[in-house]
């Protein structure tokens, strides 16, 4: 269990959140949105009950919430009473739940797993972060204040925190996939997102393949091109099994396309953890190469991936 105190404050990821809502409603009977929310807030024992992070913990809670009646796993009643619906009950009873080890996190069944039982239908639309803020503020907030990616952390702060200023600047140009189908009055719904730049990509010259030379059109001594760069990339942890990210990066690549007809050049690279094997992997299944391996400023060995674009 995630414990939170004043002198540790780290919030329970979204899957946490989803687990521990499941297991009192389906242990439990007649909880109130108010009651289920202070109960999994006592879960997590929270004990600064002010602030930004108790505000974050009570957003996530309603966001989890939310969720869950949008796949139809829960349901309230005419008296506001909180059940898992016939098909949820199904499905968790075929887990061999143990009311025993209510406490024991990794009992509940496997997150993905029903998740991809319910199958949510989304209708992903791409929204570009200028045509976001064109739209009520304070519903951009809340779909900001949305995005969980609790594989790194850095693009959830950057999504929620960073990326007015980013933009603002022109260091980087932002986008969404959204869903169109589940958003409602309150909230956009946030698919992925990612953000694209222009960076010199610098590299040891002796680590390069000749068929990467060539397909790079590099010089003998050059050691750096002018490329196009993914900043930033990730999918909302509320929907990363309903929505797959080779769309997503199929869109990012699109616009790298179009930019390479009207501008030139020949390639895209990013960056990745490189103890992060899954995404290592998705991304090489796609097509990009890795270069090579750097620790960086903040102390996190990244490996450079790139790709080349043949426009032909």
């Amino acid at each position: 269990m995630v414990i939170l105190s004043k002198l540790k404050i780290e919030l329970p990821c979204f899957e946490d959140v989803v687990s521990q809502m499941i297991k009192n409603i389906y242990f439990c009977e007649k909880y109130t949105y108010p009651n289920l929310e202070m109960k999994i807030i006592n879960d997590f024992r929270f004990a600064n009950k002010q602030g930004n992070k108790f505000l974050e913990l009570k957003n996530e809670i309603y966001l989890v919430f939310k969720y869950l009646k949008m796949i139809q796993f829960i349901y309230t009643n005419s008296d506001d009473l909180i059940y898992i619906s016939l098909e949820g009950s199904k499905f968790l009873n075929e887990q061999s739940l143990d009311k025993d080890k209510i406490e024991d996190i990794k009992q509940l069944v496997k997150i993905k797993d029903y998740f991809n039982y319910f199958n949510l239908e989304v209708d992903p639309i791409l929204v570009s972060y200028k045509q976001l803020m064109q739209i009520n503020k304070e519903k951009v907030e809340k779909t900001l204040k949305s995005f969980y990616c609790s594989k790194d952390l850095d693009i959830q702060n950057f999504v929620r925190n960073k990326i007015d200023k980013f933009d603002d600047k022109s260091i980087c140009r932002a986008y969404f996939m959204l869903d169109q189908k589940n958003s409602d009055d309150e909230i956009f719904y946030i698919l992925g997102f990612y953000a694209l730049s222009l960076k010199t990509l610098e590299f040891d010259p002796n680590k390069l393949t000749d068929k990467q030379r060539e397909d790079m059109n590099l010089l003998r001594d050059s050691d750096s091109i002018s490329s196009y760069f993914i900043a930033q990339f990730g999918k909302n942890d509320m929907f990363k099994y309903n929505f797959y990210g080779n769309k997503l990066l199929d869109e990012a690549v699109n616009i790298i396309y179009t930019c390479i007809e009207k501008l030139g050049g020949t390639i895209v690279w990013l960056e990745a953890n490189k103890n992060a094997e899954p995404v290592l992997k998705f991304y090489k299944e796609y097509g990009f190469t890795e270069i090579q391996s750097e620790l960086q400023d903040d102390e996190v060995e990244r490996t450079q991936l790139m790709k080349y674009l043949n426009t032909l």
